[in-house]
Parts: structure tokens; sequence; C-alpha cells
């Protein structure tokens, strides 16, 4: 009996250490390409400037208390010399405290560094550029983090555009200009280390869980397209000539079978953008989380065009991702949405300064009306018509996660693909969403 229980409390202790050792990977973020900058015990492979003592460790912690000092990673990962990334970073600030997260910096013994872009930590100092901002480029007024309380800053770079998240909210989505010039000519990107700033003696911050994760610089070919089709009728031919008429986008059709099929296995996905004209319904938790992990994690675009706004009817979440529902069915929210054919729509540019409308003037389009749709408030809405038979809302951008959506309700039929403005509208969404357009 005690040879038993003996082999049954070893096989336990097994069991608890290696869910231990999984739970622990997950935690640190190893399963998905993150790598610690920070060990938690010491500053080893971290180099401080001027005053050194203003930055310890404590309770697996770096500490900031003390004058203006700046503490730069100098360790062996990335050979400390960073391009395209995502850092993270848990942050507690005491009240009236300024610091800041350095990136594209290089080593500097005094001062404050002239290299780089700084992302603000500030929720109650005096300074009006608050936490998540892009420090005097893109600046915040308004802290969405508190004191004394810990708050995840996220850092994204790829190629010219930055990213900047607290607690998984976006405050700065920054595209640098090709021609940026500016008088403090080291506020550019670049590539180089990140810094932790100690701002003044009576700033006191806290930095934990320092992560880092490399990233590919976006691609400079062909912008790959999967145009997703099923679930409705429409005329083909002309519909496909109008993606055929696109330079610089290879696109494939995608008719789904099985309503959403191309979301099961997303092992081996290599389309940069996804143009959603399928109104197919059935779609598995499996795939539906398939599906946000290409938004969220990957930042797969996505264009969402005409009859889709009435695909996927039992899944909430598709409403949210591409802004829009057409209702087939009353329910007890919402009356039924209505169509009319053949009709004349006059569109208005709402946003003239949008990448995605810069340069076009208000046209008239022989199209589908849809009326009666919900759209979430939170779209941008970029067309707009005053047909009385169709939604004020005729397209809108907006975000999923690290996707860039664009949604546009018109779209029936040959008239409506060989329409120039129709065609110049999908175009530029496809680059938009790509990124390759701002």
């Amino acid at each position: 009996m005690a040879k038993k229980l003996g082999f049954a409390l070893l096989v336990w202790c097994v069991l608890v250490s290696s869910c231990q050792l999984v739970l622990g990977k997950e935690a640190s973020g190893e399963e998905e390409g993150w790598i610690s900058l920070f060990d938690g015990k010491t500053l080893n492979d971290w180099k401080a400037s001027e005053n050194k003592d203003t930055f310890s460790v404590r309770d697996d912690m770096i500490v900031v208390d003390g004058p203006r000092s700046h503490l730069f990673y100098v360790g062996p990962v990335g050979n400390a010399n960073f391009k395209n990334f995502e850092l993270k970073a848990d942050v507690m600030t005491k009240p009236r405290a300024n610091s800041g997260i350095y990136f594209h910096t290089k080593y500097k013994e005094r001062g404050w560094p002239d290299k780089g872009y700084e992302v603000q930590v500030n929720n109650t100092h005096s300074d009006w550029r608050k936490t998540g901002s892009l420090y005097g480029i893109k600046d915040v007024r308004g802290s969405s983090a508190k004191d004394n309380q810990w708050f995840t800053e996220h850092i994204i770079v790829q190629d010219k555009r930055i990213i900047i998240k607290v607690n998984g909210q976006t405050t700065v989505d920054y595209i640098e200009p090709e021609d940026v010039a500016r008088s403090d000519s080291g506020r550019k990107i670049s590539s180089g280390t990140f810094a932790l700033q100690g701002h003044d003696p009576k700033s006191v911050i806290y930095y934990k869980n320092i992560m880092v994760k490399p990233l590919p610089p976006r691609s400079t070919g062909p912008i790959k397209v999967a145009v997703l089709t099923g679930g409705h009728g429409f005329e083909r031919k002309p519909f496909l000539e109008m993606f055929d008429s696109f330079k610089g986008i290879k696109y494939t059709e995608v008719q789904l079978k099985d309503h959403s099929e191309i979301f099961e296995d997303i092992s081996k996905w290599d389309y940069d953008v996804i143009v959603m004209y399928n109104m197919t319904q059935k779609i598995s938790p499996q795939r539906q989380k398939n599906f946000i992990k290409l938004l969220k994690k990957r930042g797969v675009g996505v264009v969402a065009l005409h009859h889709t706004m009435g695909a996927f009817q039992q899944w909430p979440e598709y409403r949210k991702i591409i802004g829009s529902k057409y209702y087939l069915k009353e329910t007890q929210e919402n009356r039924a949405s209505t169509y009319k054919h053949d009709m004349d729509i006059n569109v208005h540019i709402a946003d003239t300064s949008h990448p995605i409308t810069r340069g076009m003037s208000d046209f008239q389009i022989h199209d589908e009306t849809y009326n009666y749709c919900g759209f979430e408030k939170d779209n941008h809405v970029l067309l707009t018509t005053d047909h009385p038979d169709n939604n004020k809302s005729i397209a809108w951008v907006r975000r999923y996660g690290n996707a860039r959506v664009c949604g546009i309700q018109l779209g029936h039929d040959s008239a409506a693909y060989k329409n120039p403005n129709y065609r110049k509208l999908v175009a530029s969404a496809i680059r938009w969403c790509a990124g390759r357009l701002d």
C-alpha cells in the first residue's frame, strides 16, 4: 500500500511540475515568440547613465527613484539593436511621476537621449502629454491608466508604422512620412535599443515583465488578397475583372462551400487582406477563434463588401469586426433590413483627407440600396448618402485588434463593378488595409 501511495505521489508531482512548466511558458509569452529583457533579480544587461543609483531592483521590479538618468538595454537579445518589434512592459506610477520608454535609441552618458522616439509614462505629472503619447509627435492629453495600479504599455514598430497601446487600447497609430524632416534629426525611425527614463527626483515608477518580440519587415511585394465568395449570387466575371485591373494586388477567389472553411487551419496563412464578399452563415467556434487570431495577432486587413453585411447572422462578433450588419430577419431590437435594386445613389465624400478617399469627389453610382442596417458607433465614416431608401453610411473604416477594416456597402452587380469611383474605392481600401496606403 505504501509503495502504491508513493508511486501515486510521484506521478502527481510530475504532473504538477509539467503543468507549472507549461503555465510558466504561457505566462512569459515564450509560446508566442516573446523574449524577456529583465531577469527580475538584477540589472544585468542594462546600463544606467549619469545618476546610476536612480535605478534598482526590488521584488522582481525595476524601481526608478532619483535624479535624472536613463537605463539602456545593452544585453545579447537582438544585439541590443531592434528595428521591427513589439515591446511590452508592466508599469506602475506613483502620483505626479514622469517617465518614458525610448526605442531606436543609443546609450548617452548625460542628458536626454537625442536618438529615437519616446513613449510617455505619465498619469498625473504636470506635463500635459500623458501615458501612451508618442512624445512630441502624437500626444495624448488624458491618461487611460491610473497611479498606484499596474498597467501594460505595448509598443509595436513595423517599418514606418508605430502603434502604442495602454491596457490593450490603442492610443497612437502613427505612420512616419517618407520625407520626415525635424529640427531634431534623431527623432525618426531607424534602429537601436530601448531605454527607461528616470525623469526627476520626485518621480517614482516601477517596471516589470519587460519583453520583446522581434518582427519581420512588412512585405513590399504584391498585396496578397483572399476574396471570399459564397452564400449569395453575383456576376462573377465582371466582379473578378475588377480585381484583375488592380495593379500590385494579387488575389485568389475562395469559393466557400462549407461557409467558412478558409478559417479551419491558418497555420500556413499567406494573405495580407481578406475581401469579404460572402453571405455564408455557419462558422464554428474554432473557425471564429482563428479568424479573430488573424486580425488581432497578425494584423490581417479586412475589406467587407456589400452583401457580406448579412453574413454570419448568429455570430455577434462579426458585426464588431466589420462594423455593420444587414438584418435578414426582424429581432426584438431591430426591424428587418430592406433593399432595392437598380437605384441611382448620390455618394458624398464625408472625409476627403483619409488615404482611401483622398482625391475623390462626390459621385453617383447605379447600385442596390440597403436600409435599416446596424452600425458600430465607433466607425469612422468615409462616404454618406442622402438617398431615402438607404442608410446614411455608405463606407467606413475601423480597427479590430491589430487589423485595419474597411466596410463598403456598395457593390451589387456589374453596374457598380465598372464604376471607376467604385474601383478606386475598393483598390484603395485593400491597399490601406494592407498598410500600404497612408
